[in-house]
């Protein structure tokens, strides 16, 4: 590898997730000099170990999927939904220029580069809002590995809790068909098929040759990159902007060959994955529990925050006034776990009929089945009502044998190990169950006595779980009469600590509709751009669908490389002349 001294770019990102390498792909298509600055010594950031969603209302994709399906998407109707989310925390301008680039950014991306999408049929995380929708999500088509050459020596992998014998799953579909195989002998043979055929990879190549989800779209961006001639330096840090009368002109990067000067010319780009492990700013800005408790989180250990205070050490101004600190979502964490690969995010089995979740007191505390974003603000509520910092998610032996639970596989995957390490609680009755995990046992066994009656009737009287198609959505379409709903029991019955953890921070620098950093006087700094979660949430800190961080994410990094481009006299291929004069203005 070359080795790295003081250089001169056009632009310089910092940051080599979603956000970060759709700005440094779309300045190179632009003609501009890139180079890309990461952190850790793999390229990917948090988008590698995601879903590889994106929300982009009114996108192409969307279009036609409506069209199959009859549902309509609008400007207006996506424009009322966002500042339902949004509330009084609402950035209009910055609002607008999303909801009008998005599109743009997609078709642009798609054009230009090795990224492909494919259109979902998922409803949005607020169905019931008006100017809701289900055609928004877009998932990333999966990317064959021998495309990536020796980029693949530095790919970020997936999260490895989340592998099955070191498979990564792709689509939602896959996922559900995986979780059949125990019970459906066509289930099983597509189970079968599609391990030979990873098994087969592992002894040809020495690993899988479907790269899926968000380390797809970060294979495709990164692809797009390398043939373009931009280079990536791993293991390279920023400690300080460079500042020159008024304006930032570069960076200095701790590099492996030591401390590098590199200059930008146009443009430095922060993407460097927002603050969730900062601990001083999470004191200073995260809610109740969170601000003081060992985060729980599944994002990478690097994401410290670093861009937000080298901005602010140059006069930038922090923007914590936000509806919620950050996107939560409910974790769990096996016996002594010390980053992320231990931690695990429930996405899926709390959505399913046969789970609950309680505090301490034996009580529920909300719809279990809700958006992430919304149980955790919820847990978080709970917690100061309750005096507590733990929540159990319980579940019987049915829906174990079903679902799994956090690290646990459905059957016929032995789970004894988790039990015997104690991430795992386990009792013949809810009465042995709560004195495991220190619950009100009479609490607990009215709870599942009143929460069973709301199953077989399928109405949740106390929190609406499975009122709502995004309920519905996530739920079982084999149980009835409500797929959400489903009675605990069956012993044993398990429990598995529940934490408010998050999938990246919300609060970050404030920014304008180019995405350029602004100062206390809310005036553009010149020459600095932050995109991703180092800028503050378009949403103010609502959560409108899936794809609701990488979407916002990688639109601003395209807006951010379009100004930069534009401003240095470069136009975007493909982008017509009106839409290049109107966002340079």
């Amino acid at each position: 590898m070359d080795k790295k001294t003081d250089r001169t770019v056009d632009v310089l990102v910092i940051g080599s997730g979603g956000a970060g390498l759709t700005a440094a792909a779309t300045a190179r298509k632009a003609g501009l000099d890139v180079l890309v600055a990461e952190k850790e010594p793999v390229f990917g950031g948090t988008t590698a170990t995601s879903g590889g969603v994106i929300w982009i209302p009114n996108n192409r994709h969307a279009k036609a999927l409506g069209k199959e399906i009859g549902v309509h998407d609008t400007p207006e109707d996506a424009r009322t939904y966002v500042h339902i989310e949004a509330g009084q925390y609402v950035d209009e301008p910055r609002v607008e220029a999303y909801l009008k680039y998005g599109p743009l950014m997609v078709d642009f991306i798609e054009d230009q580069t090795e990224v492909r999408f494919h259109a979902m049929e998922f409803p949005d995380y607020h169905p019931e809002e008006p100017g809701a929708s289900k055609i928004r999500s877009l998932g990333t088509l999966e990317y064959d590995a021998r495309k990536m050459g020796p980029l693949m020596k530095t790919l970020k992998g997936e999260l490895p809790q989340t592998l099955f014998l070191g498979l990564a799953l792709g689509s939602s579909l896959e996922m559900k068909t995986f979780m059949k195989a125990g019970r459906s002998a066509k289930a099983m043979g597509f189970v079968m098929k599609r391990m030979v055929r990873h098994f087969r990879d592992l002894a040809l190549h020495g690993s899988t040759q479907s790269i899926v989800r968000g380390r797809a779209l970060i294979a495709r961006l990164a692809r797009t990159l390398a043939d373009d001639g931009v280079p990536f330096w791993l293991e390279s840090p920023a400690r300080e902007l460079i500042e020159e009368n008024g304006r930032i002109t570069g960076a200095r990067l701790a590099t492996p060959d030591g401390l590098v000067e590199v200059r930008a010319r146009h443009g430095v780009v922060l993407a460097g994955g927002g603050y969730p492990r900062d601990r001083d700013r999470r004191r200073d800005h995260h809610p109740g529990v969170t601000a003081t408790m060992d985060p729980v989180l599944p994002v990478p250990m690097g994401n410290t925050g670093d861009g937000a205070r080298m901005a602010e050490g140059i006069g930038a101004r922090f923007n914590g006034h936000l509806s919620s600190a950050a996107a939560w979502m409910p974790t769990s964490q096996l016996p002594g776990a010390t980053d992320e690969t231990g931690v695990w995010p429930h996405l899926v089995d709390r959505t399913k009929p046969g789970f609950l979740m309680v505090t301490p007191d034996g009580r529920r505390f909300a719809n279990e089945s809700q958006n992430y974003r919304d149980l955790g603000i919820h847990m978080i509520a709970a917690f100061e009502d309750r005096g507590t910092d733990a929540a159990w998610l319980i579940a019987d032996h049915r829906a174990i044998k079903r679902w799994g639970i956090g690290f646990v596989r459905p059957f016929p995957i032995p789970h004894g190990h988790y039990v015997r390490s104690g991430y795992l609680k386990r009792g013949q009755t809810l009465d042995d169950l709560a004195a495991t995990c220190g619950i009100d046992a009479t609490e607990l066994r009215a709870t599942v006595h009143r929460f069973n009656g709301f199953a077989k009737a399928g109405v949740d009287e106390d929190f609406g779980r499975g009122a709502s198609d995004y309920d519905r959505h996530h739920g079982d379409d084999e149980n009835h009469p409500n797929p959400a709903l489903g009675a605990l029991e069956t012993g044993p019955f398990y429990a598995v600590r529940i934490y408010p953890g998050e999938i990246t921070s919300y609060k970050g620098l404030a920014t304008d509709v180019h995405a350029r950093v602004l100062g206390h006087d809310d005036q553009p700094i010149a020459g600095l751009y932050a995109v991703g979660n180092d800028q503050a949430n378009v949403f103010g800190g609502g959560y409108p669908g899936a794809g609701g961080t990488i979407g916002p994410g990688m639109v601003f990094g395209w807006i951010a490389a379009k100004h930069i481009a534009e401003s240095a006299g470069h136009a975007l291929p493909g982008i017509a002349p009106a839409a290049q004069a109107e966002s340079a203005a």
